[in-house]
């Protein structure tokens, strides 16, 4: 999700009457010319990766990132125009974010129709796959939509769509070394999902570093996104499974993937990552690595109640979102018992209308005036929370935890809680916090050391445990 810049100009824009046009400057032009050159050079990676090459190129996108004004989290920070790359989510009314989602959309396809019979089949069964030519990627860089049988939130077999990249060459021996990613909150309206988007949603957020230093990626829409049916948004297991059976259907429908994986998130994503690993300790998948948690250690108590408490109109959608995720896994829930009347009214009109246009639909309200009192009581509510604390339950392999100190949504707090929840019950945890760092800028701060530890997982280092040394002390 784009915090950083998006909320700054939609507050900017908040109290005018259309959205201001923003104007590239001379520097920043001048720096994307050059980061294109950077981006066309040939990187020379193994899947030990070259730790002085992830260092240049970390370097260059933070210095990147810093020169285009990227603020975290500042109220202060002047209006400027969000940078070209990223996730991008809020805007300020709902026809701003029309505009922007129709400017990334791509056509909703028969690809991501269901078969006529639906036949039932093992979740990671690739239904189909197809080359995708639409998508604005690094260059060399070879997309291919994938469509495939997970399991919905009650298990019901259902579709869920994604995209698999590979990296520009031929595959090293033992093929690619696979990351699965995955992505933020994009929406939960059917058209979200990030392979409808010229951008894939994230594009230069982490997603396209990751293929670009010899990293093949499977990125799963998750059901609901771009295929039939509801999207259980923020249920972290439903999320996760669609992540674990993207992988088989990824070696299905791309030759000279390898079969060691690890699960890379962020956000909504980091949340899915983390059960990953929980699914992951009943699976006991030998070729799983670990997990990668990028701003996700989170409960989702802790998550709503930083939203309400900053108060900050443009974010009113995440909680719309959360609440049509808890309607998806409990279909009895009824919205109406927890919205306000003038939430739900929005809530009924445009919680699928688009993606930042949904986003938008409810910038128009007060942060205050989004939930009903006792909201907290509702047994739906509830059951949602406990089902969704990471952590509950054992993990299986190596996690790191990556947390920015700026994050005003999974707080340093709230990360540090998950951590020792993870500890509690046996995990094996690294937790790297970045102090100045926001909700997304952690991402492209958290760069290097990403790398550098991911490449550690598949040439089969030891991760380190701070558990144990916490336990030592």
């Amino acid at each position: 999700m784009r915090l950083y810049t998006s909320v700054c100009s939609a507050i900017s824009s908040a109290s005018s009457t259309a959205m201001p046009r923003y104007r590239t400057s001379a520097r920043e032009k001048m720096n994307r010319r050059k980061w294109r050159e950077k981006s066309r050079q040939s990187i020379p990676t193994t899947n030990g990766m070259l730790a002085s090459k992830c260092h240049a190129y970390a370097q260059a996108m933070i210095a990147l990132t810093a020169t285009a004004g990227i603020s975290a989290w500042s109220n202060e920070a002047p209006a400027q125009e969000p940078p070209t790359w990223g996730a991008s989510l809020f805007a300020a009314s709902l026809q701003a974010g029309r505009a922007v989602d129709a400017g990334r959309a791509l056509p909703l396809t028969p690809f991501y129709k269901a078969p006529t019979p639906a036949p039932h089949a093992k979740s990671g069964t690739l239904v189909r796959a197809e080359p995708a030519t639409d998508f604005i990627l690094p260059p060399g860089v070879t997309a291919t939509r994938i469509l495939y049988h997970t399991q919905a939130a009650d298990g019901s077999d259902t579709l869920a769509s994604g995209v698999v990249l590979a990296p520009y060459g031929q595959p090293p021996k033992g093929g690619w070394p696979l990351l699965a990613w995955s992505h933020g909150t994009s929406g939960v309206g059917m058209r979200c999902a990030p392979s409808l988007m010229r951008s894939l949603f994230y594009d230069w957020e982490g997603l396209y570093e990751y293929v670009a230093l010899g990293y093949a990626v499977v990125a799963t829409d998750y059901a609901g996104l771009g295929t039939p049916g509801r999207h259980a948004y923020l249920d972290l297991l439903s999320n996760g499974t669609d992540v674990i059976n993207s992988v088989p259907a990824a070696h299905a429908a791309v030759p000279g993937l390898g079969k060691r994986w690890l699960v890379v998130g962020h956000s909504q994503g980091g949340l899915s990552s983390l059960g990953v690993a929980e699914l992951e300790a009943r699976i006991k998948d030998p070729d799983f690595l670990g997990t990668v948690a990028l701003a996700g250690a989170s409960d989702i108590q802790d998550a709503i109640d930083s939203v309400l408490k900053v108060r900050l109109p443009v974010l009113n959608g995440l909680v719309a979102f959360w609440i049509y995720g808890v309607k998806t896994v409990y279909p009895e829930f009824q919205p109406r018992d927890v919205l306000t009347d003038k939430a739900l009214s929005i809530y009924e009109a445009s919680v699928e209308d688009g993606c930042s246009a949904a986003s938008g639909a409810f910038a128009t309200l007060p942060t205050d005036e989004m939930l009903s009192p006792g909201w907290r009581e509702n047994k739906y509510i509830k059951q949602f929370i406990v089902r969704n604390r990471p952590g509950a339950n054992p993990t299986y392999g190596p996690l790191l935890l990556v947390g920015g100190g700026d994050d005003v949504l999974f707080t340093e707090a709230a990360g540090r809680k998950i951590e020792e929840r993870i500890c509690a019950n046996g995990g094996q945890v690294q937790r790297k916090v970045y102090p100045g760092l926001g909700h997304d800028a952690v991402v492209y701060g958290s760069l290097k050391y990403q790398l550098e530890w991911i490449a550690g997982r598949f040439s089969g280092k030891s991760a380190s445990n701070t558990c144990y040394l916490k336990s030592q002390n």
